[in-house]
């Protein structure tokens, strides 16, 4: 086996024996959101000499396994995770801006994880070294922000219309 091989085993090795089992602690606010909203993930772990905290979520049409954050069509595993900083007082936060992730979240009920390992799911087994948490989120659909008696198609044509009209007065001037 390569030496190129060797390291992301050797790394992860350093990572699983650097953590030891230590309770974490996860929270998720708002509780209850719109697919789009800011959810801000936040906890404390007493793990000693921690620097992150990996972070993966389970939910309507997504990998049971868990995935990332930023990704949710990513399965978290494989080196694939979101992560949060872990402060030295042992707590740790992350932003998850639900509007600018790639892939789509469905209206429903959603599990955060937080564990000191970088493994999902399936691979969370050893209890003795590994610590995990997790919280829910329930999200909705967000609410039509439309005029009522406006499609999106007539604010499109009268987006045209103004802008051709623009265009035609600018070219007599």
């Amino acid at each position: 086996m390569g030496t190129r091989r060797l390291l992301p085993l050797l790394a992860l090795f350093i990572v699983m024996a650097g953590t030891g089992a230590s309770a974490i602690s996860v929270d998720a606010n708002p509780r209850e959101a719109f697919i789009g909203d800011r959810v801000h993930i936040s906890g404390s772990t007493e793990g000693k000499n921690l620097i992150a905290i990996f972070l993966f979520v389970t939910g309507p049409g997504l990998d049971a396994a868990g995935v990332t954050l930023e990704n949710v069509g990513l399965k978290a595993g494989s080196g694939y995770f979101t992560s949060a900083f872990v402060n030295p007082d042992g707590t740790f936060s992350y932003e998850w801006d639900t509007a600018f992730i790639a892939g789509n979240l469905l209206p429903g009920r959603y599990r955060i994880y937080a564990t000191n390992v970088p493994l999902n799911l399936d691979r969370l087994t050893d209890t003795d070294s590994i610590s995990v948490s997790s919280t829910e989120v329930v999200f909705r659909k967000p609410p039509q922000r439309d005029i009522p008696g406006f499609s999106p198609g007539v604010f499109l044509c009268l987006f045209l219309v103004s802008g051709l009209l623009l265009a035609g007065k600018r070219a007599r001037d």
